[in-house]
């Protein structure tokens, strides 16, 4: 007869009770990891360390209740009986199917919204990996309407935090805002930066400052005064959670002692280089309870059906070399290579010709300036937006971009989240870079559903070969594109504007 393992969990910790030895020894493995950095230890050297930590608390026999179904699957793998010991979850005040905004919830296509706060509400913690464009929050929304506890909304940008602290309000909430310079908390919900909350739960710094002076007392206050608050919140949602995997982070979740629902949303969970911040993320929200991949928006039509080109550079760039340093790389055969950025303003303007808007995203701010340069030299009606442009700046230009009152509109790392971007025609990836989240985030600011025309996207990137960083960036993003279903089998030589229904906007009715 196989063993019997009893793991009892509450909203924050989990705990093996009587366990074996080789049950416990399952769970450890289960739950360990390579620390970063190991390699360079003198134990790992020496092979007296394997260079691998763990979750799981051999004192206390426990670990993160995030990582309980995690646990359940291995030990029920591994031939154990697994009996689950846990209080029941605080009862749904809202509605069983909140209406959250004006188109209601009778689209067959947007099932996977209600069915997240359903599986929520199953299992207390999930990460629902949602692909961009999905709609995650509006799940929020719906998550906050249904439980209508207080909420914890955390994210680690502002623009975030303020965006969906406008959609609650809408909704007729209460609502605060925890951070950037304000420290404010509703009963119904609070929207706040991870960054503002972590910086008020540190403890005080030992070389800074002394036991007993008034700077150590006054930080002490802080983070009694944010652990009580944290424990306030039964419901935490966590927006773009796969940015979210820090120590920091790790620690405000654990003093969110009664937050037995948590919801992560992330397109791209456990996309990190360590390890162990890819476990913290699960550690503090739960297993993957659903995917909506890209593939599925756009065969419902959600998301525009994606169409890629990749641009030859036929003329070298000045002073670049194929063994340049990548700073410099970028310097020389990005930012500053003229043929490659006429050859942006030839893609905007070609666009335009079929009454399509174009938004251009570029890494850096100086690339942004000399684009709209060229591009207004060109006739064309433009705007750049940056990190310095305040929220409503941003929103107004935005809408312009909607309505057709401009072609194009530049932007800088500001657009990867977080906003409402309008239907777009063209998105041009101007900046390079291989991060798969970012490439991710900036190809589905252009996949918004057309309200007008064909529902198709024109995707630009560049075939940046003209030097080794350069080049291996390039085909890691084409690699990326190729490999995702819905995207790779739509990459083409050109696009044919005139072919997919566009009409040119000189042609003679």
């Amino acid at each position: 007869m196989s063993e019997t393992v009893t793991v009892a969990y509450n909203a924050v910790t989990a705990k093996l009770v009587g366990a074996s030895d080789e049950a416990q020894s399952k769970v450890r493995a289960a739950l360990s990891y390579m620390q970063a950095g190991a390699e360079h230890t003198a134990a790992f050297k020496a092979h007296r360390w394997d260079g691998r930590s763990t979750f799981f608390d051999n004192a206390t026999q426990t670990f993160p209740r995030g990582f309980v179904q995690y646990v359940h699957v291995a030990l029920s793998k591994a031939g154990f009986q697994v009996r689950m010991v846990k209080k029941l979850l605080p009862e749904p005040l809202g509605p069983e199917d909140p209406v959250v905004d004006e188109f209601g919830n009778g689209d067959p296509r947007y099932d996977y919204q209600p069915e997240t706060v359903r599986l929520l509400l199953r299992h207390g913690q999930m990460i629902a990996q949602i692909a961009t464009g999905g709609g995650k929050s509006r799940i929020a929304q719906m998550a906050v309407a249904r439980i209508n506890r207080p909420t914890l909304f955390l994210t680690t940008r502002s623009v975030l935090m303020y965006q969906m602290a406008k959609k609650f309000k809408k909704m007729g909430k209460k609502v605060a805002i925890l951070g950037d310079g304000s420290l404010q908390v509703s009963k119904e919900v609070t929207c706040a930066m991870t960054q503002s909350v972590a910086a008020w739960l540190k403890d005080p710094d030992p070389e800074k400052t002394s036991p007993g002076s008034e700077k150590y007392e006054k930080q002490r206050a802080k983070q009694k005064k944010m652990i009580e608050i944290l424990s306030r919140f039964e419901l935490v949602i966590l927006e773009e959670a796969h940015e979210v995997s820090g120590e920091s982070f790790f620690d405000i979740m654990r003093n969110c002692v009664n937050a037995h629902y948590r919801l992560a949303l992330t397109a791209t969970p456990f996309m990190k280089d360590d390890e162990e911040a890819n476990m913290r993320l699960m550690a503090s929200s739960g297993h993957v309870g659903i995917q909506v991949s890209e593939k599925l928006l756009i065969d419902r039509g959600i998301l525009a059906k994606p169409y890629f080109k990749y641009i030859e550079l036929r003329m070298p760039a000045a002073k670049l070399y194929r063994s340049t340093p990548w700073q410099r790389a970028v310097e020389l055969g990005i930012v500053h290579y003229d043929y490659r950025n006429k050859c942006i303003a030839v893609e905007a303007m070609r666009a335009a010709r079929y009454k399509l808007t174009t938004m251009i995203l570029v890494g850096r701010k100086e690339h942004g300036a000399l684009l709209e340069d060229v591009l207004t030299r060109a006739g064309m009606r433009v705007e750049f937006i940056q990190g310095s442009d305040d929220q409503d700046e941003r929103e107004a230009a935005l809408a312009r971009l909607g309505r057709g009152d401009i072609d194009v509109l530049i932007g800088t790392n500001i657009l990867d989240v977080g906003v409402d971007v309008p239907s777009v025609g063209v998105i041009v990836l101007a900046g390079g870079g291989k991060a798969e989240v970012a490439l991710r985030q900036r190809i589905g600011r252009g996949l918004r559903a057309k309200k007008f025309g064909p529902n198709v996207a024109f995707v630009a990137d560049f075939a940046d070969t003209g030097n080794t960083h350069l080049n291996k960036h390039y085909k890691t993003r084409k690699a990326l594109v190729e490999s995702t279903p819905g995207f790779g089998e739509n990459i083409v030589d050109d696009f044919d504007y005139a072919g997919m229904g566009f009409t040119r906007a000189d042609a003679v009715c």
